[in-house]
């Protein structure tokens, strides 16, 4: 059985020309969080909706 546990925040739009200076700044903040707890069974991706982070977990 595969376990997944994920943290997702809807941002309405993965273009940073349609994002808020503080939402820039979470995913600035969470991209260089992120990889100092990653491993091969945790990582950090920005999706853009369901069907993509379906894609991700196969």
């Amino acid at each position: 059985m595969k376990h997944m546990t994920f943290i997702g925040e809807t941002k309405g739009s993965m273009s940073s020309l349609d994002l808020r200076t503080i939402e820039k700044l979470q995913i600035d903040c969470a991209q260089k969080f992120f990889p100092g707890i990653t491993s091969d069974q945790m990582k950090y991706e920005v999706v853009d909706g369901y069907a993509k982070l379906m894609e991700l977990v196969g």
